[in-house]
């Protein structure tokens, strides 16, 4: 329960000290009258404190309802809303490597948990690519069932290979269902195409032919540059991949830069909603609306109709 305008609770105590001050400055003795039965004073008489007590309560309930309470709850994002995230993970072999700490596998993985803990309103997916690629987890909100395939990417579980096209193709294709206008895959490789079908850089120009300035890619290249062939990323692809689908190249050399990494995405893709969430509220006050009103014309029957002031 929240109240939209809580200030307006104040009213009540200022109304009964002002209707404390105004009573003492002009108490005059009074008379009522009953029928045709005669009687002696009955200023305070159980019916009329009885009809004043009605009546403070009808104030306070209408200066309740002034404040206007709110009954909320926590709803999840529409579709439509925040922005749609597949992050695709190169799990070849060559992600065993130690030169980050267990693994080069492992540091990508808990530096996507980190990313995904950041971003709760955003819809976020999985795709695995090696030789072949394969989606994990469409797009969700479910992010705890997200973390657990995050956290279940082994390597061994595809072919050999790195297939850094076919791994964009099924990414992009994962947007299929989307009705967000914006939409970025997060492509992580650590070495070069060996295995794609079809040149990564046409995988490119047709992803975006098809979805144009709606979806982003940000590639990231793990590991330091090798002299030897077939062993170091390949930046220069990377790069241009991300050029054509209007994003940018990350080098993460060490685990330390690849946080940096996710942390340059979540600025450059900043959700539209906000981060405790989105609430639903609903209005309380009509029922201490109507109640107050009601008390308070039932204390002035009370007092004026069967207590009926006459003078002194």
């Amino acid at each position: 329960m929240t109240l939209q305008f809580p200030l307006a609770l104040l009213a009540f105590p200022l109304l009964l000290t002002a209707a404390t001050l105004l009573s003492r400055r002009r108490k005059t003795p009074s008379q009522t009258y009953s029928g045709p039965f005669r009687f002696k004073s009955h200023s305070g008489s159980t019916g009329d404190n009885a009809a004043v007590l009605l009546q403070w309560l009808g104030i306070a309930l209408l200066c309740v309802a002034l404040a206007r309470p709110q009954r909320g709850f926590e709803r999840l994002p529409e579709a439509g809303e925040g922005v749609d995230i597949i992050i695709t993970l190169d799990v070849s072999g060559s992600m065993t490597q130690s030169d980050y700490y267990p693994s080069r596998l492992a540091a990508a993985k808990k530096a996507a948990l980190t990313f995904i803990e950041g971003r709760p309103n955003d819809r976020i997916g999985l795709v695995i690519y090696a030789e072949q690629p394969r989606t994990l987890c469409p797009p969700t909100f479910d992010h705890g069932t997200l973390e657990r395939f995050i956290q279940g990417a082994e390597l061994g579980s595809l072919s050999d290979g790195t297939a850094i096209g076919a791994g964009l193709a099924v990414a992009a294709r994962g947007f299929n269902y989307s009705t967000t206008s914006r939409r970025v895959v997060v492509l992580i490789s650590d070495g070069e195409d060996t295995s794609s079908q079809v040149d990564p850089i046409t995988v490119a120009r047709a992803v975006n032919t098809m979805h144009g300035d709606s979806l982003r890619v940000y590639t990231v290249a793990i590991g330091k540059p090798s002299a030897e062939e077939g062993l170091g990323v390949d930046r220069e692809t990377l790069s241009r991949i991300a050029e054509i689908n209007g994003g940018m190249l990350f080098d993460a050399e060490s685990p330390e830069d690849l946080d940096l990494v996710y942390t340059a995405i979540d600025s450059l893709e900043a959700s539209t909603l906000p981060a405790e969430g989105l609430f639903v509220y609903r209005d309380s006050y009509m029922f201490l609306l109507v109640t107050g009103m009601l008390l308070v014309a039932l204390a002035g029957v009370m007092r004026y109709g069967f207590f009926k002031v006459v003078g002194d």
